[in-house]
């Protein structure tokens, strides 16, 4: 490790430097400097531009809230979160075989008409060659709230990459923080030909019945590290928190829970009522009035599902929050 990481500080700006002992990229909260923890500049960097600063986001989670306003930010804070973008020429030749069955017909020696299966296989000798562009979360299994859509938003907004300015970025918030990357260029290589590797076999396996041999070859053309602005936001509405995820770059809330009204409460505690209704009083009339008809199961079969809606209702009664997306 370089002195300056020895030390916990940036080598650029002498500020301290928030490192774990899983971190293989650092970057400094204070002046953007980005280096491996051997202390080597990253060359290839870029990051989606931060458009929305901690004023709109407060704003923006009380209208999308609703409820009156009633909604007070409480922590809203601009996280960057690290992807490995990995470039590569992926090669695969596989072979395998499909099965194929037929119907054939013919007339046996008595004269009568009949059918036999006939098997027949059909060999498979196929190719899948293309260049793919991979984005790799730079953190090893760790997970955020809303995640999983902003990792759907990166693959619509990554066009409106720019290399990686600390300047742009204070000008919309002076204080954002960089999560550092657990992942090497190297690690997020050999996760990236993991993947294409496993879908290449996929899609071969797709159009066969076996395939015994299946080889891909990889070649990397190129990767860069880009950080990707991320809101973290919570709120307190009445005697509860709430958590928002936002799109730093579209401003677009990605995931965010909101408090269940009253009115939902009572629609939910009287959907509970109407199902133990008809799950017992409901049941055991219908059970009178088909005894020994034969279709006294009907009426068992009206209590299990009375019950489950009591079950149903009861349960989103007692619900502090629901999810929606904008």
């Amino acid at each position: 490790m370089s002195k300056g990481i020895e030390a916990f500080k940036c080598s650029n700006c002498d500020a301290p430097l928030a490192v774990s002992p899983d971190d293989a990229v650092i970057t400094c909260n204070f002046c953007g400097n980005t280096v491996t923890i051997e202390g080597q500049k990253i060359s290839k960097h870029f990051v989606l531009t931060p458009t929305i600063g901690s004023g709109e986001v407060q704003d923006k989670v009380r209208k999308w809230v609703g409820r009156g306003g009633g909604a007070r930010v409480t922590e809203a804070q601009l996280r960057f979160v690290p992807y490995w973008v990995e470039s590569m020429n992926a090669a695969t030749r596989f072979q395998g075989y499909k099965r194929h069955e037929d119907t054939e017909y013919y007339t046996d020696s008595s004269g009568r008409r009949r059918s036999k299966t006939v098997v027949t296989y059909e060999p498979i000798d196929g190719r899948l060659n293309e260049d793919r562009s991979l984005n790799i979360l730079g953190r090893r299994g760790a997970m955020f709230y809303s995640f999983d859509e902003m990792d759907k938003a990166l693959k619509v907004t990554k066009r409106d990459i720019t290399p990686f300015k600390f300047s742009t970025i204070t000008r919309v918030e002076k204080r954002p923080v960089f999560l550092n990357s657990e992942l090497s260029d190297e690690d997020a290589f050999e996760i990236a030909q993991t993947m294409v590797s496993e879908e290449h076999r996929s899609r071969a396996e797709s159009g066969a019945t076996k395939i015994w041999d299946c080889k891909t070859n990889i070649r990397k053309l190129g990767a860069y590290l880009l950080h990707v602005p991320h809101w973290m936001v919570r709120y307190q509405f009445g005697s509860e928190t709430y958590r928002v995820g936002i799109d730093g770059h579209t401003k677009r809330v990605l995931k965010g829970e909101v408090p269940i009204s009253t009115g939902f409460r009572a629609g939910m505690f009287l959907l509970s009522i109407i199902g133990l209704v008809v799950g017992s009083v409901g049941a055991q009339f219908i059970y009178w009035m088909l005894v020994g008809s034969g279709l006294e199961a009907l009426a068992f079969v009206l209590i299990i599902v009375g019950l489950l809606i009591a079950c149903i209702g009861t349960q989103q009664s007692f619900k502090i929050s629901s999810e929606k997306r904008e």
